[in-house]
């Protein structure tokens, strides 16, 4: 075989199975996406199905919720009644703990990122004008990128 008749036929194979690959991957991603699209309106639906009248009624379905994860969880574990009430006193006081530690960094992860984003502004201030500047914080700024973040979540 020639050499330009096997840089052909080696040209022709990857421009097939590049072909044949993204055809593949296309078709995963649609598929996947039409099924997180499904489950995000079927979760939609059953967050208005669960929407409470009354303070009451929600106080009443979370203490629900936790009792049915609490049996579960002592069923997995295959807890006797005398472990289950000291299990779960632990596991409260560990869940509250790693909640208000999670709560302390982000807190601390914010007001970092909003100080070095100060500064990057003031850097770029000389470089920018007022409206660039002003559309450099609508897109950047960690406010407004929060805000961006729940206004794409909800549609």
């Amino acid at each position: 075989m020639k050499t330009k008749t096997k840089a052909l036929f080696a040209f022709v194979t990857v421009f097939l199975l590049g072909g044949l690959s993204g055809y593949l991957i296309h078709d995963s991603i649609n598929s996947v996406n039409q099924d997180w699209t499904g489950n995000r309106y079927d979760r939609q639906e059953r967050m208005h199905e669960r929407s409470f009248h009354t303070e009451d009624e929600r106080v009443e379905h979370r203490q629900q919720m936790r009792r049915r994860a609490e049996n579960r969880l002592a069923e997995r574990l295959n807890l006797s009644d005398s472990q289950q009430s000291e299990f779960f006193d632990k596991l409260y006081d560990y869940h509250t703990e790693i909640r208000d530690s999670v709560r302390s960094i982000k807190s601390i992860e914010r007001q970092f990122v909003r100080n070095h984003y100060s500064r990057f502004r003031d850097d770029v201030s000389d470089v920018l004008n007022d409206e660039q500047i002003q559309r450099l914080d609508r897109q950047f700024h960690p406010d407004s990128i929060r805000q961006n973040q729940s206004q794409r979540n909800r549609r």
